[in-house]
């Protein structure tokens, strides 16, 4: 059960950093656990792994001025969960969209080759083929024509990742810094990880739908079912 005692008498403000006592200040997360009724802790467990670790570089990368804009994403925050594969890859896919829109020519490159293997690895939760790309996917590259073209090449040739472990965080890192090099940082920041957490509230009423109605789902996965595609998690 939560102890009211450790809140502070004020509204809370959003800090840089790790932070010992809630009366100290705290950052997104630390409030985010506090809010969820955990320890007070940077890395609670109401928050899935990916998204705390972005929520917590938006929080320290943005200015004073800007933070307290991310206060509004606490109480999403704080049921944000899921041990469901799929939610790094659309996590990570969502900041690699943002990404684009602010890459230099060679991150573009890069940020490109990161989203066609994100939506191929995504491609059997929504029913594709990994030939057909998701229709936000194809608007991202779309903005940066010469990038997808190299990136479909080098994709093709390459062939589908090895190693899946870890390549979210490293595919975070590399649109977070794109986005922060920007010079409309903040708010870019803001709306990416704002993003980021919608998609995953989204996902978490499909998780919660097909918890209702698992043999439903599990028919219209197979194709034996006029019931409603899956695609509908796209993030």
């Amino acid at each position: 059960m939560r102890d009211d005692s450790t809140f502070p008498d004020a509204l809370p403000v959003l800090a840089v950093g790790h932070h010992r006592d809630p009366r100290d200040g705290g950052c997104l997360m630390e409030w985010a656990s506090l809010l969820a009724g955990e320890p007070w802790s940077d890395h609670p467990a109401c928050t899935h792994p990916l998204l705390a670790h972005l929520a917590r570089s938006v929080n320290d990368r943005v200015s004073d001025a800007s933070r307290g804009a991310l206060m509004h994403l606490l109480p999403m925050l704080t049921v944000a969960r899921s041990d469901d594969r799929s939610w790094s890859l659309e996590i990570a896919a969502v900041t690699v969209r943002h990404g684009l829109r602010r890459a230099g020519a060679q991150d573009a490159r890069e940020l490109a080759v990161a989203l066609l293997t994100l939506d191929r690895l995504l491609a059997p939760t929504d029913g594709r083929t990994p030939a057909e790309l998701r229709t936000t996917t194809a608007d991202a590259l779309a903005t940066v024509p010469t990038a997808a073209a190299w990136a479909e090449d080098f994709t093709r040739a390459m062939g589908p990742p090895r190693h899946v472990r870890g390549l979210t965080r490293g595919i975070v890192d590399a649109a977070f810094t794109s986005v922060s090099a920007s010079s409309d940082a903040d708010d870019a920041l803001v709306v990416m990880l704002t993003d980021a957490v919608l998609t995953c509230q989204d996902l978490a009423s499909v998780d919660r739908s097909r918890s209702a109605a698992p043999e439903r789902f599990d028919r219209a996965a197979r194709g034996t079912s006029s019931a409603p595609s899956m695609a509908g998690a796209q993030g």
